[in-house]
């Protein structure tokens, strides 16, 4: 067995020892029922080790970020409307088309010393800070964030409220050191030599873009107006009178067939109308009591109420209680209301009677 074993290769040799190592120590390790602390030394690392499996379980790569940082702890605190200034002021490095003239980076982010992530960036391992976080000294650069800041009394200032301290930890204030001379600041996604018309695209603001926001605007306003129109039109027709109500209004009568004397009765409006073609005798009756025409209860001459003095036109409507006087009848030789008395005279004014007004003159 020795033989065979000493044939084969160093590496092989190598890794049969570790194993049998592990085996070794678990197996003492149980007998004995030895402190941990007692094997660690005669533990090996290697793969699947039992100490180094699991991300919770503090090593030396993986330890709490207060007991042994995983990223390079240097920070800049500042506004961010300083921070943009120092962008802006910044000295890049210079643009190199050669691979290997560019800045070297270890694990993909030269903030970062080792551990899971390689091209991620975290301020810290989140799932492994402390209960208990030492205070993290800000004058040294080192970042306030997290369990480092609200378990800590690192923001609290006497000399001021603190609200006003609280906010000055925002994370939007801290920058990592170099972060604005090395931040990539694309100005677009789309890779050089790939026509994506850039050049030709005014800037906002520009006094060639007007035309086309005016025209946009105008034509905006037109199609508003439009429909604020139509909305209105719709509305006032749907409050306007129908066709067969306008129609109703309006009534023709022919005046030829009408004697003279005769009291004509037409609908308008569902209403009575009466048209009379007077004798002459009723009109000198009429003009003979325009003297006392202010007395009467309604003062009104026969001229006012009869624009033409052989047509008396009225709506035939009492004015007391809306019954329809008779007409050659009452104590005037009018119109006489046989419900409750009220007499007119051959113009139609109230002259006797109950009714506070003259028949209607339409």
């Amino acid at each position: 067995a020795s033989q065979s074993c000493s044939a084969l290769p160093c590496p092989i040799l190598a890794a049969w020892g570790k194993m049998l190592s592990r085996f070794a120590s678990r197996a003492v390790f149980r007998a004995a029922a030895v402190p941990k602390a007692l094997c660690q030394p005669s533990q090996v690392r290697c793969f699947a080790h039992p100490v180094n499996t699991h991300l919770m379980r503090d090593n030396e790569e993986l330890s709490p970020t207060s007991e042994k940082p995983m990223f390079k702890n240097e920070f800049i605190m500042k506004s961010p409307k300083e921070h943009q200034e120092d962008v802006e002021k910044a000295v890049r490095a210079p643009i190199v088309h050669d691979t290997a003239e560019l800045i070297p980076a270890h694990s993909g982010d030269p903030h970062k010393y080792c551990g899971i992530g390689e091209w991620r960036y975290n301020h810290y391992e989140m799932i492994r800070e402390p209960t208990f976080p030492r205070k993290p000294d800000v004058s040294k650069g080192e970042l306030a964030a997290g369990a480092n800041f609200y378990r800590t009394d690192v923001w609290h200032d006497p000399k001021e409220p603190a609200i006003t301290s609280v906010a000055k930890f925002s994370p939007e204030n801290f920058r990592p050191v170099g972060w604005a001379q090395n931040a990539p600041n694309p100005t677009s996604t789309v890779a050089e030599g790939v026509l994506d018309f850039r050049a030709n695209r005014l800037p906002i603001g520009h006094a060639d873009r007007r035309p086309f926001v005016y025209f946009v605007t105008m034509a905006a306003g037109a199609v508003g107006a439009g429909l604020i129109r139509g909305v209105a039109g719709k509305l006032i027709l749907t409050l306007w009178p129908a066709k067969d109500v306008f129609a109703a209004g309006v009534v023709e009568v022919d005046l030829r067939p009408i004697r003279e004397g005769q009291n004509f009765v037409v609908k308008w409006r569902s209403k009575p109308v009466f048209v009379r073609k007077r004798t002459p005798e009723m009109i000198e009756s009429c003009k003979k009591d325009d003297v006392i025409a202010p007395s009467m209860r309604e003062p009104a001459t026969d001229a006012e109420r009869c624009k033409k003095p052989e047509w008396l036109i009225c709506i035939g409507v009492c004015t007391h209680l809306g019954c329809i006087p008779q007409p050659d009848a009452g104590n005037y030789g009018g119109y006489f209301c046989p419900c409750h008395g009220s007499h007119y005279d051959h113009c139609g004014r109230i002259r006797q009677g109950p009714a506070p007004k003259n028949l209607e003159v339409p």
